[in-house]
């Protein structure tokens, strides 16, 4: 059924396949899956019937290798990739998510810890919608919504790419290729567990159908996934720092009795222990079905046609709400013993929590459709397609968020009591002041391709292949929570709210020219134009040089941008709630009133439709070395300068109103514009922020990868690789007037988020008759503690997990195939400066955990 370009030799495709990993494809696709690398290009570039072994660095990722190191999701292996092992990449979290926060059930990803708006994200070599709810101020594409199972390859191309992409390829790109052209039917069951008493139950059951007539494929996945919750008490988590209650009464704290002895500051407040309330990973429910189908027509033209559905559900999970009220003295509410610490007749300050933990619900539903024509005229092949994407995305907030408003009125009337952590009040008094507060969002995109690439004209070394085209897309996203939420009814909730659209145009053009026998540049550029902000051209040159038939030496320089997100222009009032630290010596003492520790505010944040693009350059030198038939080994070195990034900056606002720039004024309603409100005792209780271009950063590294493979007469074949990423420098500015920071080997920032200085990925698979064997490493080096560590904490450990499989074909009877993660179940180093006691940015509390599978293939 495939279209095959004879210009990938055979030699080509077996060096791609040694120097890139592919692997353990079945039986019955392999020929097909060897004619799909000879017809499309590699990730990275467009050119088609041209050899562009080793021109990009690109890393490919076969099924059969996510399957066998015990993967049950995209997030998962991203999370273990060297060159996305580091700031920006996040996964599923457990704890429920704010406003300000990564929506819960999503996971994104980030090259070169750039952003995980600065990474495209491409299935099948085309966009697809992103998010409508942001992380922050980033967009991102949750990759959730690809289904795991319909996977065949994943592509992750580490160069700067807005040349051949357009947007968002600051980084790189990421490229999900989809299962197609399928012969026969094969069914798959999973399960998987951990290896403790807690219940992480994981199922999984695969579906993958080929349907052929003469003229035509039709391939078919069907992928069904469950996940059970696993929670921070499931873990021997070493909880840094602990939370407090009390009761203020004229001017003096006291704890109350429910906490008995467990006190602190001297006796006077209750400890509370949040942290082991939250969840690590949120319970999920995932239904994903693609289809592919894949029909020959006349003339040398081909009818290609796709289909992608995923819905995600499940349940994340943090501690009780921290709430402070005001109770009066003669209230029935008041216990005995409080009226005791209370001669006065004082009106007493409760500083507490809400009785039961938050859980939202969260539901994720995408789609994507896309068809399209190719075929040859003459020389030339040319290829268009229309696709459509939408995703919809609904939390709901289903226990411990409260209706501000009902609670008052509850403490009021006397029917709501907030002593001894609201556990005296019944179920039916907790529903009556619930609040569900729906979010809703909706992300849609239209778009229209085409290109066009053949042959120019012969130079003395050989022919100038080209590939000409455009594109054509709109976009639109909605991002709308309850009103009860943007009002900030609720309690610890939040809101944001963010409406916008656009289109996009973009022609571009990529050239190989061969300047010698063994040496050709590869040019390309691209034109972008967007109705929100105009235009933007981005060039970018390769050096290929074969230096010997073994030794491909490479080199590339490009410009990128990434335009401002449609969350950015179009964000309306999102709440939050920000800190400032506070004492001797602290930036924004000054604003802290009679607090020596934290003050804790509402922040609002708005759009801003004036925003710019962000801009980029990167230098990529490396080279390809075949040193012997079994023996492949590619370096490459790698430099980004990233400019105007757009992020929400707090800093400055609060910096404006320490000098006057900004106004500071003691109540909301007289703040016009971005600035503070001081309460009568001159701390700060609101602050009035937005997005702007306001940033920079600069980070360069080498990426090693190494592949060996031992052919041995008896004792079957051994595979031995290594992959790592050693980063020299990360420096951000965050602001044009700040000094840089040296962000890289430490934890940074209010997220703790985690910058390692070296992450490697090693292992070995053999494969002997029916029998294979993986023993698989994964490394993080050390890091310095983070910005708020506690105890005179400076390192955190370096981390080394192993993981193993095992699989046994049967033959006709099918396969069997056993893998574990974290095979000796080691705990996460400790960092004193995250509250959960690790840095969950890069690290885990999974412990040991399987997954049993069986396939079968009829």
């Amino acid at each position: 059924m495939k279209t095959v370009n004879t210009g990938v030799s055979k030699v080509a495709l077996a060096t791609l396949t040694a120097l890139f990993g592919l692997q353990g494809l079945h039986a019955e696709e392999t020929e097909v899956q060897a004619k799909e690398v000879e017809r499309i290009a590699i990730t990275g570039s467009r050119l088609r019937g041209v050899d562009m072994e080793g021109a990009n660095p690109v890393q490919i990722i076969s099924r059969d290798e996510l399957e066998s190191r015990g993967y049950d999701s995209v997030s998962a292996f991203l999370r273990d990739l060297p060159q996305a092992a580091s700031a920006g990449t996040f996964s599923e979290n457990g704890a429920t998510a704010t406003a300000a926060g990564a929506p819960a059930g999503s996971s994104g990803v980030s090259l070169r810890g750039l952003g995980s708006s600065s990474t495209l994200v491409l299935v099948n070599g085309r966009r697809v919608a992103v998010d409508s709810f942001a992380n922050g101020a980033d967009s991102f594409v949750n990759v959730n919504t690809i289904p795991m199972s319909a996977i065949e390859r994943i592509e992750v191309l580490t160069d700067g790419a807005s040349s051949v992409y357009g947007s968002d390829a600051i980084a790189g790109v990421i490229n999900f290729i989809l299962r197609d052209d399928v012969e026969g039917h094969e069914v798959s069951v999973m399960y998987g567990n951990d290896t403790k008493s807690s219940d992480f139950g994981r199922y999984n059951l695969t579906y993958v159908g080929g349907f052929n007539t003469a003229s035509s494929n039709t391939t078919v996945v069907v992928d069904y996934f469950d996940r059970k919750a696993l929670f921070n008490a499931d873990r021997p988590i070493d909880v840094t720092f602990a939370l407090r209650t009390s009761l203020g009464i004229d001017g003096q704290n006291h704890p109350e009795a429910w906490c008995g002895a467990d006190t602190v500051r001297g006796g006077t407040e209750c400890r509370y222990d949040y942290v082991m309330e939250r969840a690590i990973q949120p319970e999920t429910e995932r239904l994903g079905v693609t289809l592919s189908h894949l029909h020959q027509l006349d003339n040398n033209m081909e009818l290609f046609a796709e289909g992608m559905y995923q819905r995600n559900k499940g349940s994340a999970y943090d501690s009780a709400t921290a709430y402070t009220v005001n109770v009066a003295a003669d209230s029935s509410l008041v216990p005995a013993y409080v009226r005791e610490l209370n001669p006065n007749d004082s009106t007493i300050i409760v500083r507490t929590r809400f009785p039961e933990r938050r859980q939202q619900a969260y539901d994720t539903e995408s789609f994507r459709m896309l068809a399209g024509l190719r075929g040859e005229a003459g020389d030339w092949f040319w290829e268009a397609a229309a696709t459509y994407g939408v995703t919809e995305n609904e939390v709901r907030h289903i226990r411990g968020y409260f209706n501000r408003e009902a609670v008052l009125a509850g403490i009021a009337n006397q029917s709501y009591n907030p002593f001894n952590l609201g556990r005296d009040n019944s179920e039916a008094t907790l529903a009556a002041l619930r609040s569900e507060a729906p979010r809703r969002g909706r992300s849609e995109t239209h778009s229209f391709d085409f290109n066009l690439s053949g042959e120019l004209f012969e130079l003395p070394a050989g022919f100038v292949s080209s590939v000409f085209g455009g594109e054509y897309r709109s976009e639109d996203i909605k991002d709308t929570p309850a009103p009860i939420a943007a009002a900030d009814g609720v309690y610890g909730l939040g809101a944001r709210d963010a409406q916008a659209d656009r289109t996009q145009y973009a022609l571009y053009g990529e050239f190989n020219l061969p300047l010698t026998d063994d040496i050709d540049a590869i040019a390309a550029i691209r034109y972008d134009h967007y109705s929100d902000f105009g235009g933007d051209v981005n060039p970018k040159l390769s050096l290929r040089w074969r230096a010997t038939d073994a030794l491909i030496l490479r080199a590339s320089w490009s410009t990128g941008f990434r335009a401002p997100s449609l969350s950015q222009l179009g964000a309306g009032r999102a709440l939050a709630t920000g800190y400032i630290n506070c004492g001797p010596g602290e930036e924004f003492d000054a604003l802290c009133g009679n607090f020596d520790d934290e003050v804790s505010f509402d922040q609002e944040t708005r759009g801003n439709p004036n925003l710019d693009a962000e801009s980029s350059e990167a230098i990529n030198i490396g080279f390809s070395w075949n040193l012997t038939d079994n023996l492949q080994l590619t370096a490459d070195y790698w430099r980004y300068e990233h400019k105007d990034i757009v992020d929400v900056d707090a800093n400055t606002t609060l910096r404006n109103c320490l000098s006057g720039a900004a106004p500071t004024v003691t109540d909301e309603a007289n703040l016009a514009g971005f600035g503070c409100v001081i309460s009568s005792d001159g701390d700060l209780v609101f602050l009035r922020t937005g997005f702007f271009n306001v940033g920079k950063q600069k980070t360069d590294g080498l990426d090693l990868k190494l592949n060996y493979r031992l052919d041995t007469q008896d004792y079957g074949q051994f595979n031995f690789f290594a992959n790592a990423t050693k980063t020299f420098s990360y420096e951000r500015q965050i602001t044009p007037d700040s000094a840089p920071q040296d962000l890289l080997g430490r934890l940074s920032g209010a997220n703790e988020i985690a910058r390692p200085d070296l992450v490697a990925d090693f292992g070995t698979d053999w494969r002997h008759g029916n029998w294979s064997l993986g023993l698989t490493a994964n490394y993080i080096a050390s890091m310095g503690d983070g910005d708020f560590k506690w105890g005179g904490n400076e390192t955190v450990s370096s981390w080394l997990v192993l993981n193993a499989s095992a699989g046994y074909d049967f033959g006709d009877y099918g396969r069997l195939q056993l893998a574990v993660r974290n095979l000796t179940d080691k705990k996460p180093p400790y960092a004193s400066s995250p509250t959960d006691g690790y840095a969950s940015s890069v690290h885990d509390w999974l412990g040991a955990t399987y997954t049993l599978r069986y396939t079968y293939n009829f």
